[in-house]
């Protein structure tokens, strides 16, 4: 076996989920103290502890909730049926929520680990070609402009309870749990989360298709302008003061 072949059958037999490799014996020494496949078997199960640290790194307010004996069982079965595809150990958990939510859990253990995930994709996206802050808008153009959004930021639901068991409080089960929109995002290095409003989050989803400032306006219109404007005002306001928007784009451009 040429040495291509060598390190690529061991690499096969140590990150294997389906036992001990055929042909292993001829490959890799016995003796009195371990077989071949017990050799093996020690770098297989260091492996997949190897993932398992990955997976608690990026979860770790789910194992807190889960209890350290919980997590390592639900992790190691989501790991054998997940295998590892990105050369980025924390990236293994990609599909961690949904592999939650499939095995029937609470809905806020399910909202903590999107919660978990979403903070992490935060933190390695891209960072935005530049940040456009209210001292440096024209308020001339603003109302036909749209907005561009930085990498960073994503919104999505989860339940309600998901907030306070990352904030350290003990999980709840609620048998129909509320739904809360949250917005995560990355400014200044650091990875922040928040509980958004009905309206603000069809406001940004409205943003991220491309709408005008104005049109995203329409969204907090409720036919008294004493308080339409000054809300919509502060909503749009927040969003330039968290360093939301990347750029603004002029009609047609």
């Amino acid at each position: 076996m040429k040495l291509a072949e060598l390190q690529r059958f061991f690499a096969e037999a140590a990150t294997s989920n389906a036992g001990p490799r055929a042909g292993l014996e001829s490959v890799f020494v016995t003796d009195a103290r371990l077989s071949a496949s017990s050799r093996l078997g020690i770098y297989n199960r260091a492996y997949y502890y190897r993932l398992l640290d990955a997976l608690a790194s990026v979860f770790e307010q789910v194992r807190r909730s889960l209890g350290e004996a919980e997590f390592r069982r639900v992790g190691l079965s989501y790991l054998a049926q997940h295998p590892s595809e990105h050369p980025a150990l924390e990236r293994v958990g990609r599909l961690f929520p949904a592999y939650l939510r499939a095995r029937a859990l609470d809905e806020a253990l399910v909202g903590l680990a999107e919660l978990e995930w979403a903070r992490l994709c935060a933190l390695v996206a891209p960072n935005p070609a530049a940040v456009v802050t209210r001292a440096n808008v024209d308020p001339a153009k603003l109302p036909a402009s749209s907005l561009r959004l930085v990498p960073s930021l994503r919104w999505f639901e989860l339940a309600a309870g998901a907030l306070s068991a990352f904030a350290g409080e003990p999980l709840t089960t609620a048998a129909a749990p509320d739904h809360v929109a949250v917005a995560v995002w990355r400014q200044h290095h650091v990875v922040r989360h928040r509980q958004l409003g009905g309206l603000e989050s069809q406001a940004l989803r409205l943003a991220a298709q491309g709408a005008s400032t104005s049109e995203i306006c329409t969204i907090f219109d409720t036919g008294d302008v004493s308080q339409d404007v000054p809300r919509a005002f502060e909503i749009l306001s927040s969003w330039f003061d968290r360093e939301w928007v990347e750029g603004l784009a002029a009609p047609g451009s």
